[in-house]
């Protein structure tokens, strides 16, 4: 398959030298289903959730949310009892897949997903939270920036969309609407953190927003890479949110949860220490609802390898990152007077 990729790619190069700002040149596809190795590309992911529908239907049910700009489905799976009904239970939201390059931010979900139904009939805990709770998973919200990092620019960030000026992308996690435009993001369509011409202009954060007025999460989990910290709003500002005491101790408790699995160390800090970013998922959720909101941006620590995380750590960031979710499931549950034993 990667053969055959590449003379496709060299196939298609003197085409694209006279298409240089074409629409149609940059969003060819390839021919076949492109090889991610063991991490999972778009047709994968939508192959596995099916699948997890199908095996286990009494408490899984895939969600189409909308289309990507390219007309990808972007879907979501619902874990819960008495899945197709909307039951008066607490609900969460788990987002992967923001950003194209971050390959292992749409695994970590993805198997999060399989863990709780591979295990709910044999591991109490887990199914107590499934039976009291409503579990939203969305793995990958960026199918047409995963696949063209799969199969033309391995460090491609933002969606696909067309500028109509020799550029591509939106950056999705600054088209948020909570202020949006702000700083640590750019007015410039050739900017990795190109905002959009308005707010919610992607049909992809569109999705999100629609799933959020519809159901009131409790809590939000955004996954990213690479730094390995547990952050939390503000993002857009360095001031402190009207919740920082307790968002504080809720990474604190996720980054413990972490470090007590294969003893790595993820730091729990305010968004905006690490950088200023307007117009992001977890400002716009909690800013719109003051509902706790987090991003945890999972392995490696540093710019080597950065993105391109080995496949051979797939399963363990998945393994550390896990009780951390678990964590926040429980948290929802508690928070809305259920008690959860773990």
């Amino acid at each position: 398959m990667k053969r055959i990729l590449g003379i496709w790619k060299i196939l298609l190069a003197p085409m694209c030298a006279f298409m240089l700002f074409s629409a149609s040149c940059e969003n060819t596809p390839p021919p076949g289903n492109p090889d991610a190795g063991l991490y999972h590309n778009y047709q994968e992911v939508t192959a596995e959730l099916a699948a997890l529908q199908s095996q286990f239907p009494a408490i899984a049910k895939v969600m189409d949310l909308g289309n990507s700009v390219q007309g990808r489905k972007i879907q979501a799976i619902k874990i819960s009892d008495n899945v197709g009904t909307e039951e008066e239970e607490p609900e969460i939201l788990f987002v992967g897949g923001h950003h194209a390059r971050e390959w292992i931010a749409v695994d970590v979900p993805l198997l999060l997903a399989k863990h709780l139904l591979q295990n709910y009939n044999t591991n109490i805990a887990i199914k107590k939270m499934v039976d009291d709770g409503e579990i939203w998973i969305v793995p990958m919200l960026n199918p047409d920036g995963h696949q063209y990092s799969v199969t033309n620019d391995r460090l491609w960030r933002k969606n696909r969309r067309n500028n109509n000026d020799g550029t591509f992308g939106v950056d999705l996690n600054r088209n948020y609407s909570y202020h949006w435009g702000g700083p640590g993001s750019s007015g410039s369509t050739f900017s990795e953190t190109y905002r959009g011409p308005v707010a919610f202009s992607e049909p992809e954060t569109g999705a999100i927003k629609t799933l959020a007025a519809a159901h009131e999460f409790k809590a939000m989990l955004s996954y990213h890479n690479f730094s390995q910290l547990v952050l939390f709003p503000w993002g857009h500002t360095n001031s402190n949110s009207p919740d920082h005491a307790l968002m504080l101790n809720m990474a604190r408790k996720m980054a413990d949860e972490i470090r007590g699995v294969h003893n790595k160390n993820y730091t729990p800090q305010q968004s905006s220490d690490l950088y200023l970013a307007s117009g992001d998922a977890t400002d716009w959720l909690y800013g719109e609802t003051s509902v706790p909101s987090f991003t945890i941006e999972l392995r490696p620590r540093s710019s080597s390898p950065g993105f391109i995380l080995p496949e051979s750590e797939i399963q363990s960031t998945f393994e550390e990152n896990l009780p951390a979710a678990l964590y926040l499931i429980e948290w929802t549950q508690a928070a809305a007077g259920m008690t959860v034993t773990m």
